[in-house]
């Protein structure tokens, strides 16, 4: 039964977001608080599932605990959706007697995580989008409306503007070199190909994204949100912070800070504090230090990296706020002229002729 299920989520194609993730683990985490044992709560749960590849998933995870496994190992039996690091909280919160308390912070974790992603595309989604309309609806023009037009100029015999012939001479130059358009494709394809196969590529994209002057401080404080965040929770879970460290060096977004994390979890291995062996890293902002340093002397620790946490979210809030509000007129603007300035260059011609006339 347990291999046919394995079977059936390789078949289907239908993914499990992030939200369903936190969802299920909220749920879960409710229905255990009541009193309802762990089997009996994935039997309800499943019937709640409009996704097929999450509700096969629950029947798998039931049927691995009905044979005695804990609710982690069935858990790492699907890696593409449960990352070590919750595993290992969970195992935790199961051993400490504190599992729906646990859930109910992973679930949270996931979704502060998934709010800060959904912010970004968001700001990101509607220049993208004009921009790519821009460009699909230009092309068009030069390639398609343009050359009738310039068909009609030559039988008029007369002296065209200047701004109608530059915008006739790059239609043809784009229909004669046409892979002028295709080459940054080509070559945008390549990059992304090779920055998830090479490292040192990674590292070079990440380190010029972080020397970018506003990109760059809001890159860096998106790692150091989840960074944060991610390790008051699994210090509020009594996990080590040497222990700690090393499971959420992995999970952490950017080459270059899961290096500086494993170095962290070394220096701390060795008896260092948190906010000395932070010193010593460049990635890490002295205010981060300072208040990393408080939170270690006053034993608030995990509270202070939650502050730190909603502080630079606050941040990242107001930065695409900000965005926002600049890009739209400013792309609008760039899209009238562009758009515009193909359709005025043609009709110069035509008012030129009608005055004549």
């Amino acid at each position: 039964m347990y291999n046919t299920i394995k079977r059936l989520l390789k078949k289907l194609n239908q993914r499990i977001s992030t939200l369903e993730i936190a969802l299920f683990f909220r749920q879960l985490a409710a229905l255990i608080t009541a009193g309802i044992p762990i089997v009996q709560s994935c039997d309800i749960l499943r019937h709640h599932q409009k996704n097929k590849t999450l509700q096969y998933m629950i029947i798998s995870i039931k049927i691995n605990l009905e044979s005695g496994h804990a609710l982690s190992w069935c858990l790492t039996q699907f890696p593409r959706y449960f990352d070590a690091l919750t595993c290992h909280l969970i195992q935790t919160g199961e051993q400490s007697g504190a599992l729906p308390i646990t859930l109910d912070r992973i679930a949270l974790h996931k979704e502060k995580w998934l709010s800060i992603k959904n912010k970004i595309k968001q700001a990101l989604f509607y220049p993208m989008i004009v921009v790519i309309v821009a460009l699909v609806v230009s092309i068009t023009m030069l390639t398609m409306v343009i050359p009738r037009f310039a068909d009609l100029f030559q039988s008029v015999h007369s002296t065209l503007p200047a701004l109608t012939r530059y915008v006739i001479d790059l239609s043809e130059c784009l229909q004669h070199y046409y892979w002028l358009v295709l080459f940054p494709l080509l070559v945008i394809t390549l990059l992304v190909y090779f920055f998830h196969h090479s490292l040192s590529l990674k590292r070079r994209i990440e380190r010029f994204i972080l020397s970018m002057p506003y990109l760059g401080s809001v890159y860096l404080k998106t790692i150091l949100v989840r960074f944060c965040r991610t390790l008051a929770t699994t210090l509020t879970a009594g996990i080590p912070i040497s222990e700690s460290l090393k499971t959420i060096a992995y999970a952490n977004t950017g080459y270059l800070y899961t290096q500086a994390i494993l170095k962290l979890q070394v220096q701390i291995t060795r008896g260092q504090q948190l906010h000395y062996a932070m010193q010593k890293q460049l990635f890490f902002p002295s205010l981060l230090v300072q208040m990393v340093k408080v939170g270690e002397e006053s034993g608030t620790l995990g509270s202070m990296l939650e502050k730190i946490a909603a502080m630079y979210e606050a941040d990242i809030d107001y930065f695409v706020s900000c965005c926002s509000q600049l890009l739209e007129p400013l792309i609008i603007t760039i899209l009238g002229v562009l758009i515009g300035g193909l359709v005025i260059a043609m009709y110069l011609p035509i008012f030129k002729l009608g005055t004549v006339i």
